[in-house]
């Protein structure tokens, strides 16, 4: 993942409890509170009427932020056996390229359930 043009961090990370499980690249400072922030960023997005409709959730593949220090990409894994993560990666907004990026986090979730 760190070899596609403008990522300056990722993580893989347990979203409901919040709990990174890997780390790659350049941090944000306090690496464990931006990936408990997207934890919370998550639940938040679940639990939003606009997602959800009567008797099924409907499918969330990822969310985008975007800020000043980049685009924040959190891209929900959703196999039986990672069911519970999240792939979160910090963009660089001047030199990487968000449509690629998303593309790259779709091929790399979905290798979790070829292994």
């Amino acid at each position: 993942m760190m070899t596609l043009n403008g990522v300056l961090g990722a993580s893989l990370i347990d979203y409901p409890s919040g709990s990174t499980i890997g780390t790659a690249g350049r941090g944000h400072g306090d690496r464990d509170s931006y990936d408990a922030g997207a934890a919370d960023m998550i639940h938040a997005t679940m639990q939003t009427a606009a997602f959800a409709t009567v008797g099924q959730p409907a499918h969330v593949e990822g969310i985008v932020i975007t800020a000043g220090n980049g685009y924040h990409l959190l891209h929900l894994i959703s196999t039986d056996i990672a069911a519970r993560m999240v792939l979160y990666v910090w963009l660089d907004r001047q030199v990487g390229n968000l449509a690629v990026t998303q593309r790259r986090l779709s091929a790399i979730a979905a290798q979790f359930s070829l292994n």
